[in-house]
C-alpha cells in the first residue's frame, strides 16, 4: 500500500509538477443524507484554488481528491479513501472550497447513519450479547465485557485488560476492590 501511494504521488508530481502531499489530517461528519469530509489548513484564507485545479473522482465505495498548485508554493495535495463504510451516489457527491481548504460531500445511497467513515472488516450488525433474565447477572456482565473487548479499539482493549488484571491482583492478595471516595457522606451519623 505504501509503495502504491508513492507511485501515485510520483505520478501526480510528474503530471502536475511541484511537490505533492498526502492529506492525512481531516475530519468527517455524518449529516443525515450525506457525509461531509473537512480538509482544512492546506491554504490561506485569501488563496483560491482554480476549479480546473480540483480533481475529484467518486466511485460507489471510494473517492480520490487531487488539489493542484495550492497556495503561493504551488503544492499539490491528494486524498484517497477506497473503503468507505457504505455506498455513496457518485453522481450527486461534490467538493466545495472553504476559506482554508475544501469540504467533500458524499451523498449516501441510503440515509442510514455511519458509525465510521471507513468500512470496518468483520463488523457485525446488532451483535451485542443478549442478556438472559434467568442467568447469573455477573455472567451477563462478563459477556458484555468480552463483547466490548472483542469489538473495541486498541485503547478500549488496553483499558479493559488493565482493569481485569488489577482486579485479579487484588483478589489474589485478598484486598477489597477500591471504592470511590464517599466524601463527607457519613459526617454527622454519630449524632443520630
Amino acid at each position: 500500500l505504501k509503495q502504491l501511494e508513492r507511485i501515485i504521488s510520483s505520478g501526480i508530481n510528474a503530471e502536475y509538477g511541484g511537490q505533492t502531499k498526502k492529506i492525512s489530517n481531516y475530519a468527517w461528519d455524518d449529516a443525515g443524507a450525506s457525509v461531509k469530509i473537512f480538509v482544512t489548513g492546506i491554504k490561506e484564507a485569501g488563496d483560491v484554488i482554480d476549479n480546473e485545479n480540483i480533481s475529484i473522482n467518486f466511485e460507489a465505495r471510494s473517492f480520490r481528491l487531487i488539489l493542484k498548485k495550492v497556495g503561493s508554493k504551488g503544492i499539490n495535495y491528494s486524498l484517497a479513501i477506497s473503503n468507505l463504510n457504505k455506498d455513496i451516489d457518485p453522481e450527486t457527491s461534490s467538493v466545495k472550497q472553504t476559506k482554508t481548504g475544501v469540504t467533500v460531500v458524499l451523498k449516501k445511497v441510503k440515509a442510514a447513519p455511519w458509525s465510521s467513515l471507513k468500512e470496518v472488516k468483520g463488523e457485525k450488525k446488532d451483535d451485542m450479547p443478549k442478556m438472559d433474565e434467568n442467568a447469573d447477572p455477573s455472567a451477563g456482565l462478563m459477556n458484555l465485557m468480552k463483547h466490548m473487548y472483542e469489538t473495541g479499539d486498541d485503547e478500549m482493549k488496553r483499558t479493559i485488560a488493565k482493569s481485569m488484571y488489577e482486579s485479579q491482583q487484588k483478589q489474589k492478595s485478598g484486598e477489597m476492590p477500591d471504592l470511590p471516595d464517599m466524601g463527607d457522606m457519613g459526617a454527622g451519623l454519630d449524632k443520630l
